[in-house]
């Protein structure tokens, strides 16, 4: 029997803010080739089509400006309205057996769907609002954590990336550890293969003398890129040739910015702002050392994307990362916050060039053996065979 599927992601190209939108692009494509015909409902941008077929897997986009917004959480809620009737259109020509929402921005329109079809809901959560603000501080942070709540609440399972998450989200919301799944995120590791260098590519970054060392990451206090560029200020008193690449944008990019201006590093610092797949990839590839030293990690795929490319890697002892990374075998770790052991790290693994590849190489097969979504698929794809089965035999009760 053939599943069918619809997802529902407020992130889907062109729309990209984070690695959701990486996560989503990939299940899906990857659940369509073990089988699962599967629907993916998004917000569209300008110029992007209202539907499309993006290697088999079926794409429709809403409106999220249709309505009117008085901020972000109403804004929020129209376009889940938008993705409601949007469903329900659908679900005249195409009878859909489950429901996937991803985080609680979608969570709105997946729980009305499950209730007015009778459809099983299943959730993946990638963060939680309190894991990312370090509790819950306002108004508007309390409306996304009870929505949170209630995804979670609503979900017949919950799949989250990490054992780190599967103890936040139980510890968070309450939710019994039998209906978590821990299924990590992946990294389309061909893809990488198949970018290739052009001549000339790293001159545009750095002189030939020059060490690339990389963060990528949205410019958040979560990722901590100022622990990178605090960091990197000292390393430079240690070897002047070095550079630091800064790829991504956020809130904290100018405040970096004049930070990289106040210390006199300006000209060493080389801001990227957002790139394309093929151009990160490409500096992933020139470069020598890439630092990723987030204070809250769920996951982090950016963490896999370099260590595919063959780079060695230091990042945390938080979350995600903890996991993935083996000390001084795959990756190095060191304490959140603590930018001493940053740079005594980075100068050890920038002096010893074999050292550093050799955790490189390490890196690349533990992506190559664990972190690929054609097995993330069909762990996925598991999960609503099980759902499904449960679903059959159960009886549904209806509240009204």
């Amino acid at each position: 029997m053939v599943i069918r599927v619809l997802h529902l992601s407020w992130e889907y190209p062109p729309h990209m803010v984070g690695g959701l939108g990486r996560h989503v692009y990939h299940i899906t494509r990857h659940l369509v080739k073990d089988g699962v015909d599967t629907t993916v409902m998004s917000i569209a941008l300008p110029g992007s089509p209202p539907s499309e077929e993006v290697e088999g897997v079926h794409v429709r986009r809403v409106d999220p400006f249709r309505f009117r917004s008085t901020g972000f959480i109403t804004w929020v809620l129209n376009f889940n309205e938008e993705m409601i009737e949007e469903a329900l259109r659908l679900y005249d020509k195409w009878d859909f057996d489950l429901i996937h929402v991803h985080d609680w921005l979608t969570g709105p329109a997946g729980i009305a769907l499950k209730h007015l079809l009778h459809k099983p809901l299943v959730a993946t959560i990638h963060a939680t609002e309190a894991g990312r603000r370090g509790g819950i501080h306002n108004e508007e942070q309390l409306v996304i954590h009870s929505w949170e709540w209630r995804t979670t609440y609503e979900a017949w399972k919950v799949i989250v990336c990490s054992n780190y998450m599967m103890n936040e989200v139980s510890a968070v919301h309450g939710v019994p550890k039998d209906k978590l799944i821990m299924i990590p995120n992946g990294i389309d590791v061909s893809y990488i293969d198949s970018v290739s260098v052009k001549p000339g590519f790293r001159d545009l970054y750095a002189m030939p003398s020059e060490k690339i060392i990389v963060f990528v990451g949205r410019l958040v206090h979560e990722k901590g890129p100022d622990l990178v560029l605090a960091a990197f200020r000292e390393l430079l008193k240690w070897d002047w040739n070095l550079k630091l690449l800064v790829i991504g944008d956020g809130p904290m990019r100018e405040y970096l910015m004049g930070l990289a201006h106040d210390w006199g590093i300006w000209n060493k610092v080389y801001f990227t702002g957002r790139v394309n797949d093929e151009t990160l990839y490409s500096i992933l590839k020139v470069s020598d050392l890439a630092i990723l030293p987030s204070r809250y990690e769920p996951f982090g795929i950016t963490i896999l994307e370099a260590m595919a490319a063959g780079l060695a890697v230091i990042t945390t002892r938080v979350g995600g990362p903890d996991e993935i990374v083996r000390d001084w075998y795959n990756g190095v770790k060191v304490s959140p916050n603590n930018v001493d052991e940053i740079i005594n790290v980075a100068k050890i693994l920038l002096s010893n060039d074999e050292l550093r590849r050799g955790i490189a190489r390490n890196a690349r097969d533990s992506v190559l053996r664990w972190y690929t979504w054609d097995r993330i698929a069909r762990w996925t794809k598991k999960v609503y065979q099980d759902v499904l089965e449960e679903y059959e035999n159960a009886r549904w009760v209806s509240m009204w």
